[in-house]
């Protein structure tokens, strides 16, 4: 799809303007962010010669952007490219058209050209990330027990815990976000 984004690149929030957004989920995105180091690799070179900034749509709140946000903005500092958010929840018209199986899932990261125009898209998770979620998920109850809601809260601590300190789960989103960047 070939979809012009400049009306919502121009109203995005900057890097610094994002990071204000942070709260319970700063230390954690703050830590991920003092902590990864972008890879030397064969396509560096390749990667800086490319015109193109990226659009990406997350909340402060989210484990997930928690931890892809700070490995695409060393992306963008290693391979000099411009990055601004939309919050997800401010701008239902536009994540409606990157849903992930009919749901607004985030993080989800729109590579544009010069002009604004789509060239890729990334999101919501790497493959890796996608299967550690899933596994710890299988360890909830059913829905409708009564300790679920115990359990999930339970979850969603492990799961921030995991993004923030699990190094291999970094590098596994820098890979995956790194090849939608070389394929747009």
């Amino acid at each position: 799809m070939a979809n012009n984004l400049t009306q919502w690149y121009d109203k995005a929030l900057s890097t610094e303007e994002l990071r204000q957004q942070f709260t319970d989920l700063k230390d954690g995105f703050e830590y991920i962010y003092d902590n990864f180091n972008v890879r030397e690799d064969e396509n560096k070179e390749l990667l800086q010669e490319k015109q193109f900034k990226v659009l990406g749509i997350v909340e402060p709140w989210c484990a997930h952007c928690m931890l892809n946000t700070p490995i695409l903005l060393h992306l963008a500092e290693a391979y000099d490219f411009e990055v601004k958010f939309s919050l997800r929840d401010e701008n239902l018209d536009l994540m409606e058209q990157y849903q992930t199986n009919g749901k607004n899932i985030i993080p989800k990261f729109i590579v544009l050209d010069n002009d604004n125009n789509e060239i890729g898209v990334w999101g919501p998770f790497a493959p890796e990330v996608k299967a550690t979620v899933d596994e710890y998920k299988q360890q909830l109850p059913p829905k409708d027990s009564d300790n679920y809601d115990e359990k999930f809260k339970d979850f969603i601590k492990k799961i921030r815990e995991k993004f923030t300190t699990d190094e291999e789960l970094w590098y596994s989103a820098y890979e995956d976000i790194k090849k939608t960047l070389l394929n747009a």
